[in-house]
């Protein structure tokens, strides 16, 4: 009785080269995910996070999101209340709000406001053309960067500034119980993508606070002035917050801050650091003469 022929094959093999096959395929997976999520799918990554924040939910759930925050620095606040005043005192009502922000690649800023380590506001600024997300304000949608002010229904109260250097412009809609008792804080940032300021002659110089645009040049900034950053209320019930005081020159991110960590602003120099320079004067200048164009166009209208 002749023996049983070897087979063609080894068992023991084959199995290592399937382990190998699958952990090459794993790896492969892997890298190719991580490219498209930094390269062409940046923002359809970073849109689907932002989906999940919502005015409520804890600071950590924002960090599993999106890492940790890359500035943080905090703030006294005052809390409204119903309760008569001598019944609760003003120290009894202070309370201290964390603002943390994040640089979301190189296409956008968000800022969270946190009491307790409970989210409050949090806000969006994009800074690229790249990146210009879908906003519902209310019932109406809006994009960031794209939509002028004039797509929303004018709310009467608004806050502008403008400066040596830095400006703004923002407006408060409120929808009540259909807007889910939120707030929305819609306007320009100065860091923004195509911020639009203000001229120094719109602004009324009745008002004491010099923040009060004139009603026709503020319709005519309405028209022309695209939206570029929002902040989303919906438990921040603070005494700075209603009269004005809470966002000071800036709605959102702020640029004093943040542009520290620009290339430009490297301390130990570099070929880099010197080319971003040289970038950022060629925007400037750009930016100038794009702002002297608007302006023309608005006084002739």
């Amino acid at each position: 009785m002749k023996p049983d022929p070897e087979p063609w094959y080894n068992t023991s093999l084959n199995l290592w080269q399937i382990a190998a096959v699958l952990v090459a395929s794993w790896s492969l997976t892997k890298t190719i995910t991580e490219g498209w999520r930094r390269t062409i799918g940046l923002r359809w990554h970073l849109t689907t996070r932002l989906r999940k924040i919502a005015p409520g939910v804890r600071h950590d759930y924002v960090e599993a999101l999106l890492g940790e925050p890359k500035w943080q620095s905090a703030t006294v606040c005052t809390r409204l209340t119903a309760a008569p005043a001598d019944s609760a005192g003003v120290g009894d009502r202070k309370v201290e709000i964390t603002a943390r922000t994040w640089p979301l690649s190189r296409l956008g800023y968000l800022v969270t406001w946190s009491e307790d380590d409970v989210v409050v506001m949090y806000g969006i600024t994009t800074i690229s053309w790249w990146f210009r997300p879908r906003v519902l304000i209310g019932d109406e949608r809006i994009r960031l960067g794209k939509t002028t002010f004039s797509a929303l229904t004018d709310p009467g109260e608004h806050s502008a500034w403008l400066g040596n250097r830095r400006f703004g412009y923002r407006e408060h809609h409120y929808f009540g119980n259909p807007g889910g008792y939120r707030s929305w804080y819609v306007g320009v940032n100065d860091i923004g993508y195509n911020a639009v300021p203000p001229a120094l002659d719109w602004f009324d110089v009745e008002d004491a606070s010099r923040t009060r645009l004139l009603p026709e040049n503020r319709a005519a900034y309405r028209r022309s002035a695209p939206i570029n950053t929002v902040v989303v209320s919906g438990i921040a019930l603070y005494e700075e917050l209603q009269d004005g005081r809470f966002f000071g020159t800036s709605l959102g991110a702020d640029q004093d801050m943040v542009r520290l960590a620009d290339p430009e602003f490297h301390v130990l120099d570099s070929r880099i650091s010197r080319a971003h320079r040289r970038l950022r004067a060629w925007r400037w200048r750009m930016n100038d003469r794009r702002w002297q164009k608007k302006q023309h166009t608005l006084h002739d209208q």
